[in-house]
């Protein structure tokens, strides 16, 4: 495939969890356009295969295990798989996530908020826990969380989305120190509304219809737009070259200026 502007990932090996839509599908996509091989975990089969069968037929190279990060056993299983097909990681993007309705505390069902917090905060330590001994056996390795700018505020509503968030941030800081040693730098993306299925989700949820819910979120941003996945890609994939190569401990947004506006008086 094409080299995608992103130099020292040519060879690279690298995972990504979420992988078979939405952003996930996309960073595996910029990852593999970029010379890595992509090991793409989801629990969804099928759109693991499309996937694959795309960047096969590219030219790249990937390989999917179908595997439920909220399930150790899963994702231990397959980060042995993907070892066994296509070497040590090197990259890893920890993105599989989970939005709930918008329930007010009181209103919340336990089982949902253990459901969001097995998949966007366990998911993620999971996913860590598992790429470690490979990163080091790579030699030097980045691990990228995806978080979201819900990781770096709150609001009503939505309480384990933004706890689940909030704790991907504390757990990469924590990541960052215990590994910075090793040469294994670890970060987090933070990114606003981003036009995904998961818009149409949202919009669902609120009783809007999509470009009515689109224009209620990008009101939140500086820059009035929704973020594209290629804009958090390109956050990705800085994070994972050797381009940030002094970069760690860091919860990047990718957020149209979302935070700067929530924070302003």
């Amino acid at each position: 495939m094409p080299n995608g502007g992103t130099p020292g990932l040519a060879g690279a090996v690298a995972w990504v969890t979420g992988a078979a839509s939405g952003m996930g599908a996309r960073h595996v996509e910029r990852l593999a356009a970029a010379g890595a091989s992509v090991g793409c975990i989801d629990r969804d089969e099928d759109g693991l295969n499309v996937l694959v069968d795309r960047i096969k037929g590219n030219g790249g190279t990937a390989e999917g295990v179908v595997a439920d990060v909220s399930h150790w056993s899963d994702v231990s299983a397959a980060a042995a798989a993907l070892k066994r097909a296509l070497g040590p990681a090197r990259v890893v993007v920890a993105n599989a996530g989970i939005v709930p309705s918008g329930d007010f505390v009181e209103h919340l069902d336990p089982s949902e908020w253990e459901r969001v917090l097995a998949v966007n905060l366990s998911g993620v330590f999971h996913t860590a826990k598992a790429a470690i001994p490979q990163l080091r056996e790579a030699g030097s390795g980045s691990l990228v969380l995806i978080s979201s700018t819900a990781g770096l505020g709150a609001g009503p509503g939505y309480a384990a989305y933004y706890s689940s968030k909030h704790g991907v941030i504390g757990l990469m800081r924590t990541l960052a120190n215990e590994l910075a040693g090793e040469e294994i730098r670890v970060n987090a993306v933070c990114p606003g509304w981003v036009d995904t299925p998961m818009v149409d989700e949202q919009a669902a949820d609120l009783g809007l219809s999509r470009d009515a819910a689109a224009k209620l979120f990008t009101a939140d941003h500086l820059i009035q737009r929704l973020v594209t996945p290629d804009e958090v890609s390109d956050a990705v994939l800085w994070l994972a070259s050797p381009q940030s190569s002094m970069v760690t401990g860091v919860a990047l947004p990718v957020d149209g200026g979302l935070l700067a506006r929530t924070f302003t008086a």
